[in-house]
């Protein structure tokens, strides 16, 4: 799991999130993929949007990472 995380982490580091905004952001995916699953990318891409998250940090795999990690809560 650690391995999981850690990859979760260098990508979304190398897609431009500092560290302090990294646990936010991720928040906020699981907000938005539990709210609704059976998630459509543009549509989760779209609320990010609307909370305030304009760069496009989000992509399938990193929805996945972030599922696979947090799953569990």
């Amino acid at each position: 799991m650690e391995d999981i995380r850690a990859k979760l982490a260098d990508r979304l580091t190398a897609k431009g999130l500092e560290n302090n905004e990294t646990e936010l952001f991720i928040k906020d995916v699981i907000r938005i993929v539990t709210s609704s699953p059976g998630f459509d990318l543009d549509a989760i891409k779209g609320q990010l949007n609307l909370l305030g998250w304009h760069d496009d940090y989000t992509d399938y795999g990193t929805i996945q990472l972030i599922q696979a990690c947090y799953q569990d809560g």
